[in-house]
């Protein structure tokens, strides 16, 4: 499958320039993505007109990234600090990885470093979470990893393996706490059926409100050029 790529500069009606990537692929439809960042993704037939497109959604394409400006209110002005438990704190160069809770700084010696500690960090807090919801995983958790992934807070195989997204750590604990028990809850129910979100209703009541903070806490992740760098690091 041949799939083509390219990004243009949209002027919206406002007058504001806004990013747009407009993928070329064999589709019969053209589809329209804002993303996290506030930028445009489109996919697109090779012979797609995308202005009009853009034009024609003009209006929901400014509420949208008017309500993802909002969601990241709390992360502007820290964009180059890290997200670490729902904390802000700015990177010092040091010989080894530390967290200065009262400075509010973290040493470290290289991006590299950095991702391998909170990598650590986060196999360490989940295990926690885990042994405090034994009765929901029921003795059958398998192996655990930690990876960058860009869609996705973490992931449970037929075989009973966990991954969790390196930028779990970023979260509060609380909301940490959700995503192992969603995950551990798909060890017994392996869709979102009723059944699953009745079992994690009843080890996490608050469930509902913490789906809709893990949205904005994406969309203050995809704007953080930290964690965007640790993508590559």
């Amino acid at each position: 499958m041949v799939r083509r790529s390219a990004r243009v500069k949209w002027i919206d009606p406002a007058g504001v320039p806004v990013e747009v990537t407009v993928v070329r692929k064999p589709v019969k439809a053209a589809r329209l993505q804002v993303r996290p960042d506030g930028t445009i993704r489109i996919v697109a037939p090779r012979s797609f007109d995308v202005e009009p497109f853009l034009m024609r959604y003009a209006g929901w394409i400014g509420e949208r990234r008017r309500d993802l400006d909002r969601q990241a209110e709390t992360g502007r002005g820290n964009e180059d600090r890290l997200l670490l438990n729902g904390k802000y704190y700015r990177l010092i160069e040091g010989s080894r990885f530390r967290i200065d809770e009262e400075q509010e700084t973290i040493a470290c010696s290289s991006p590299r470093s950095l991702k391998r500690n909170l990598t650590e960090m986060l196999k360490s807090a989940v295990t926690a979470d885990a042994a405090r919801h034994t009765a929901l995983a029921e003795g059958a958790i398998g192996r655990v990893t930690v990876r960058m992934q860009r869609t996705k807070w973490g992931s449970c195989s037929s075989s009973g393996n966990l991954n969790y997204n390196l930028r779990v750590i970023a979260l509060p604990e609380t909301l940490r706490e959700y995503i192992v028990v969603h995950e551990l809850a798909h060890l017994r129910e392996h869709n979102h059926s009723r059944a699953y979100w009745d079992l994690v209703r009843r080890h996490y009541p608050g469930y509902r409100r913490a789906e809709e903070e893990l949205k904005r806490y994406w969309v203050l992740l995809e704007r953080n050029r930290v964690w965007d760098g640790l993508q590559a690091a």
